[in-house]
């Protein structure tokens, strides 16, 4: 079964003012007879508010892709945009994390998922 190698990444880009691109990058390593198959992903943005209510808050999701793997080991890459507002929900700063759905794009399958570090962002 397809497994990921790592953790994904979150990185941030500026795009002036108060507009933000998000990146979450992860790596997926494929078997040979998973190569001619294909995968469906997915991913989350939340905030982490370490206990201090009732749960993490919820940004947003990116919506499901389908795709054929292309080489064994394969970089996959969500990118979007963002405004502060959308990603400050606490007056003192942010911690960020993805998590990110990967499996066979069949009714049945179970999806493997691969949560990453959180992200530190003042906006």
């Amino acid at each position: 079964m397809a497994e990921f190698i790592g953790i994904p990444t979150i990185s941030i880009t500026s795009e002036g003012g108060d507009n933000f691109i998000v990146h979450v990058n992860y790596v997926i390593r494929y078997t040979p007879e998973e190569m001619n198959l294909e995968f469906a992903d997915s991913m989350a943005l939340f905030e982490e508010d370490d206990g201090l209510s009732l749960g993490d808050d919820f940004l947003v999701n990116h919506e499901i892709r389908t795709f054929f793997p292309l080489v064994p080991e394969q970089t996959h890459t969500f990118e979007f945009p963002m405004t502060g507002d959308d990603l400050g929900t606490e007056p003192d700063g942010e911690e960020i994390y993805a998590v990110v759905h990967h499996r066979r794009n069949i009714p049945t399958a179970v999806s493997a998922t691969s949560r990453s570090a959180a992200f530190p962002l003042a906006v």
